[in-house]
């Protein structure tokens, strides 16, 4: 246990030191430029989503250097014990999608105005049926696609922290302080507009600290569902591919509003901190329920272990 608090300990100072330094330094002045509208250089976008998605392998590396400092190599999660898992691995695929939709339609139903028919995000290159089919196929492949960067991040949080975390406090106390932690490690992308665009431009600093406060929240309750499959699974695959099917439909509910084709309709049409993302408290319906489910099963499950 005494190795255990060392190898928290470790981790978390590389994780936040190194990350911190990276996006402060190189990544939040470019981002902050690029997201503002300042420059229109498409290269110059590229680049700086690239080093965004640079930020999501620093999990891993402090993994790697605390497991090489601690001398610790058990337990990793890599294994991805795919026999008797099917429903971890199912949920990871497919859950995030379906709690996206589900929030939306929420959403939807209590903003009808909002709402509009489907926008082709690829209706200039393949028109009519054509886009659709790669945009649903895109979709069902977002946890392939993603799944190195995803991996860069869930190997720190589900592969490491959590487990340790696990091994000192219950399932729902583990899953609540990794949320916390892994929303706070996103604060100088999230200060400078990253899922949260109306911190832009913004004189007051409590809209800074409210956009990190929702991204923690957010962060946490999306933990109980990654915690809980890779748990399931004692590994961290499952979790993967739950990442990499919430980053790849993050943005599906944006393309039922009218803000796709007329983007100066954006602030009207959703808020980041309500709806239709999942980021916001209606748009993030469908994980909270998840989150709530999976408390009650947790804690009737550890009741039942140490009865």
């Amino acid at each position: 246990m005494k190795n255990n608090r060392k190898s928290i300990i470790i981790y978390l100072v590389l994780v936040f030191v190194l990350t911190y330094l990276f996006e402060i330094l190189a990544v939040a002045p470019r981002y902050a430029t690029v997201n503002s509208g300042e420059t229109t250089d498409q290269m110059a976008a590229a680049l700086t989503m690239a080093m965004v998605a640079m930020c999501m392998f620093f999990p891993t590396l402090c993994v790697l250097i605390t497991r090489a400092i601690t001398g610790d190599w058990e337990n990793c999660y890599l294994r991805p014990n795919f026999k008797g898992n099917a429903v971890p691995y199912l949920i990871g695929w497919f859950g995030p999608l379906v709690l996206i939709i589900i929030g939306a339609g929420v959403w939807f139903l209590l903003h009808p105005e909002t709402f509009t028919s489907f926008v082709n995000p690829y209706a200039e290159q393949l028109p009519g049926a054509a886009g659709i089919v790669l945009f649903v196929l895109l979709l069902l492949l977002a946890p392939l696609l993603n799944l190195i960067t995803c991996f860069g991040e869930e190997w720190g949080w589900r592969g490491f922290l959590m487990p340790k975390l696990h091994e000192r406090y219950s399932f729902s106390k583990a899953a609540f302080l990794t949320g916390i932690i892994w929303g706070l490690w996103h604060a100088p992308l999230i200060a400078v507009g990253h899922n949260y665009h109306q911190v832009l431009g913004v004189s007051s600093p409590w809209m800074v600290v409210a956009a990190i406060f929702a991204m923690c929240v957010f962060c946490v309750v999306a933990a109980f569902l990654f915690g809980y499959i890779s748990e399931r699974a004692k590994s961290v695959w499952p979790a993967v591919l739950a990442h990499g099917c919430m980053n790849g439909s993050a943005a599906l509910p944006l393309m039922f509003t009218a803000a796709m084709s007329d983007p100066s309709q954006a602030n009207t049409m959703f808020n980041p901190f309500v709806g239709p993302l999942s980021t916001g408290i209606i748009g993030g319906i469908g994980f909270i329920v998840a989150a709530i489910i999976i408390i009650f099963v947790m804690h009737r499950k550890e009741g039942k272990l140490s009865a």
